[in-house]
């Protein structure tokens, strides 16, 4: 009996520059990847720069943008250009963005849980049946 397999992820990106094309779903997917980790990154400057003072007005002022512009650029990820990524970068913390990329199939797994490598163990379970709670002690193991 034959049983097929689930092609990997990365099958496409694999098979090098003669393979095949990469479907719409998976571009999809880095370019909504991409847009979030810029998101994350930007709102991270903004937010460290909030605490000494910033302000989103005080931001749009110094960029010749709108509040509402602001509101915008902050407020969820979206596909800015990279005119407006400088001038926020530039507006917050004074800095340049440098980019930097990873090889997709180089990387570890991202989704790491220590307990799949048996590096924690559960020492203890105690459980409350009226109040349906459990605790779990964790520890590592040795």
């Amino acid at each position: 009996m034959i049983t097929s397999q689930a092609a990997p992820f990365f099958a496409e990106l694999a098979a090098g520059h003669a393979g095949p094309p990469i479907p719409e779903e998976k571009l999809v997917y880095f370019r909504t990847r991409s847009r979030n980790r810029l998101f994350h990154f930007i709102l991270s400057k903004f937010v460290a720069e909030q605490k000494k003072g910033l302000t989103k007005a005080a931001l749009a002022r110094r960029i010749g943008k709108s509040p509402e512009v602001i509101n915008r650029w902050l407020g969820s990820p979206s596909n800015l250009r990279v005119d407006s990524i400088s001038d926020l970068l530039i507006g917050i913390s004074a800095e340049e963005l440098a980019p930097a990329s990873e090889l997709l199939l180089e990387q570890t797994a991202r989704n790491y849980r220590p307990w799949d490598d048996g590096e924690i163990k559960i020492e203890k379970v105690e459980t409350k049946t009226s109040a349906e709670t459990v605790k779990l002690s964790l520890h590592k193991a040795a």
